[in-house]
């Protein structure tokens, strides 16, 4: 998990610093790409929908969609390319950039 840009380990999982990551702008990403609108994303004014399931606890999770180990580097797939995982999944292709997946992977491991 990560608490700044600057790589400060928050949890006892240092597999899952995002190198680059900022918190910050992945907040504000997770609005921009309307992920508030399915999921509920603690931190974040007004997501609290239910059409997907919530974004709480991302960093304790063992799996990610159900299937991918919860690396960063599979949050980061997932958030960009989730019909590649699962083409069946509701979740919608949003053409996410490497920074802002990177961002937003920050943001989801930093929250609790």
């Amino acid at each position: 998990m990560i608490c700044t840009a600057a790589l400060i380990a928050c949890s006892e999982k240092p597999s899952r610093i995002i190198a680059n990551g900022d918190v910050e702008r992945g907040k504000q990403a997770l609005v921009n790409y309307g992920c508030n609108s399915c999921h509920t994303i603690p931190g974040v004014s007004g997501a609290n929908a239910l059409a997907a399931p919530p974004l709480i606890g991302i960093s304790k999770r063992s799996y990610l969609a159900g299937m991918l180990e919860n690396t960063p580097e599979n949050l980061m797939r997932w958030i960009q390319h989730p019909r590649q995982v699962n083409p069946h999944t509701a979740m919608p292709e949003q053409n996410v950039t490497d920074q802002d997946a990177r961002d937003m992977a920050a943001y989801l491991y930093s929250t609790r």
